[in-house]
């Protein structure tokens, strides 16, 4: 895709999400273009770097630490519950990914994460359900939806995903050699573990703050689907990421349009719709 073609596209979603905001609630603009930016940046992050086993595996232990860090929140009567889980969830992903790191087998070590985080989620939802008053939706958390954002929420929303594509965009050219060959990159003095410690920071932080927009379930599409979609179409790393980023923004638009319209939840029809995208991707790649 060339250079020309990506700023109309660019120019062309904002003409369309600025239509939107004058049809629908502007917090649900927000909401949903900041949460395809987040994911298609870390889409393309964990592409490079073939984390798709760890990138799967992160929204058990986002659903896990916004479901624990309700009655722990209660229990302590101290601090908020989006700390307590954005610190447990990221603790959970650095855990499984130095299991990796020194050597655990990748799907052994995902296996035992998944198995405890899910299991996990389901004590800690009962808990909440059973002994406290239901002060948070836990249905939004499993489906998502960006329609009961609040003004706050949006504008936590906008402010990470800015810091994602920002991180992402600086480290890029050292997260493409970490991907490519490791040990080389090792021996040419890089900071492996600062990279790595990034990229897992990066995974906990958009699947925790994301989880209530598009739900426990797109989580895992919208991780892994924009960079599929990307490295079929683009015909550089650095048009990978602008493509990912490009196909999560669509995909999101069209699902809340259509959404709204036909009262069908717009998360669902984001993760068809780039689905969609994907299919037809790969059927233009195959001709």
């Amino acid at each position: 895709m060339k250079r020309v073609q990506l700023v109309l596209l660019i120019l062309l979603l904002v003409s369309y999400a600025l239509v939107l905001c004058n049809r629908y609630n502007p917090v649900w603009i927000t909401v949903i273009l900041s949460a395809a930016i987040a994911f298609g940046s870390l889409s393309s992050l964990v592409s490079m770097r073939k984390l798709y086993f760890l990138a799967g595996a992160t929204p058990h232990a986002a659903l896990f630490a916004v479901t624990l860090s309700i009655p722990l929140t209660r229990l302590l009567g101290i601090g908020s519950s989006l700390v307590y889980s954005i610190i447990i969830g990221i603790a959970l992903v650095y855990i499984v990914g130095y299991s990796i790191y020194k050597g655990v087998n990748s799907d052994i070590a995902t296996a035992v994460f998944v198995g405890f985080t899910a299991s996990g989620s389901v004590i800690a939802a009962y808990y909440v359900l059973t002994y406290f008053p239901v002060e948070y939706d836990l249905t939004a958390l499993i489906m998502g939806d960006p329609l009961l954002s609040s003004i706050e929420q949006a504008i936590l929303s906008a402010i990470l995903a800015i810091t994602v594509f920002i991180i992402v965009y600086l480290t890029y050219r050292e997260q493409l050699s970490l991907g490519i060959d490791r040990e080389s990159a090792m021996l040419s003095g890089l900071r492996i573990e600062v990279y790595d410690a990034i990229v897992f920071t990066v995974l906990g932080l958009v699947s925790i703050a994301m989880l209530r927009i598009v739900g426990y379930i797109l989580e895992h599409i919208l991780v892994l689907l924009p960079s599929s979609i990307a490295v079929i179409s683009a015909k550089s790393a650095r048009e990978a990421l602008y493509i990912s980023i490009i196909s999560a923004i669509t995909s999101a638009l069209l699902g809340l349009h259509l959404g709204v319209m036909l009262n069908i939840s717009p998360s669902g029809l984001t993760g068809l719709i780039l689905l969609l995208f994907y299919i037809i991707s790969l059927a233009g790649k195959r001709k």
